[in-house]
């Protein structure tokens, strides 16, 4: 009972499956001698589309003997890697088959001759380079024209062989940036994180311009050095006064105006002897008179 159940789910759901369309892209096609021996992940075409009788494509008639038959044979998944049908034709049995299409020559299950007086070709093409690809192939017997939606193949000993075909979007590869596109896109990003993030350097090369602007005639004075500590002091303690470490030079506009003070800068100026004798002599009467008062008799 459970396996019945499971059997009638499969059976609904295959039926379903085989109601919806299948847009998928035919990947191969072969020929065979009986549709009941079609190779696997292969649906023969065994029925007309327009009258559903049987779609034999040799179509010879034969009163005695065993009857020759040929049905075409679809896949969706079998084939070459990445090749699907892009479109068929049918030509005569001694036309040159053209370039980019290929032709079915023997039968898949009995290696029999395919065709007698006319034969299918059809176009393979990788799909990243095809306009366009194959999803169904029906035959008609008693239609004259391709039915709506339908493109005409041709005749094949009386049977029309129709297709249909839906585009195939192809989406442009994945260009590579050149070195030069990636550094102005580095330069574009760099350019992007400094205006929304300016740094400190630049707001103060900014301040400084602004300000040169608005001073163009101020100048901004050296540093001047750190005075150095004196090497001598004033006084017998180490006692630091104003002074100390100044120098003890004339004033420069004394030395360029003489008319000032000719007197003290030519005194200043000369190199003169000072013999100090006016000094020696009052030491002398100094001397002298200090040693009189130690006299007892002035005491």
């Amino acid at each position: 009972m459970m396996k019945s159940t499971t059997q009638q789910q499969k059976n609904i759901l295959n039926t379903v499956i085989g109601a919806l369309p299948d847009n998928r892209p035919i990947t191969s096609l072969q020929l065979v001698e009986e549709y009941e021996k079609c190779p696997p992940n292969f649906q023969p075409i065994n029925k007309t589309y327009d009258q559903d009788q049987d779609a034999d494509l040799w179509r010879e008639k034969m009163l005695i003997g065993k009857r020759t038959t040929r049905y075409l044979c679809q896949s969706k998944t079998e084939g070459l890697p990445d090749y699907i049908v892009e479109t068929l034709r049918i030509i005569n049995d001694k036309e040159v088959t053209p370039d980019g299409f290929s032709q079915l020559t023997r039968t898949a299950d009995t290696e029999q001759k395919a065709w007698r007086k006319k034969q299918i070709v059809y176009r393979l093409t990788k799909k990243g380079s095809a306009k366009q690809a194959v999803t169904d192939i029906i035959l008609c017997s008693r239609l004259r024209q391709a039915p709506e939606g339908f493109t005409l193949a041709g005749d094949l000993n009386g049977i029309l062989v129709c297709f249909k075909t839906c585009p195939i979007p192809h989406r442009p590869p994945p260009s590579v940036p050149s070195k030069q596109t990636i550094t102005e896109l580095e330069k574009t990003i760099e350019n992007l994180k400094l205006q929304a993030n300016p740094t400190n350097n630049n707001s103060s090369e900014s301040q400084d311009y602004e300000y040169v602007q608005l001073r163009p005639s101020y100048q901004l004075s050296p540093k001047r050095a750190a005075p150095r500590p004196p090497m001598y002091s004033t006084g017998t303690l180490n006692i630091h006064t104003d002074v100390e470490g100044v120098p003890f030079v004339l004033n420069p506009a004394l030395k360029h105006n003489n008319t000032a003070l000719p007197v003290f800068y030519n005194a200043i100026s000369v190199n003169m002897e000072y013999d100090f004798q006016l000094e020696r002599q009052v030491l002398c009467t100094t001397k002298t008179s200090n040693s009189q008062n130690t006299n007892p008799f002035f005491q």
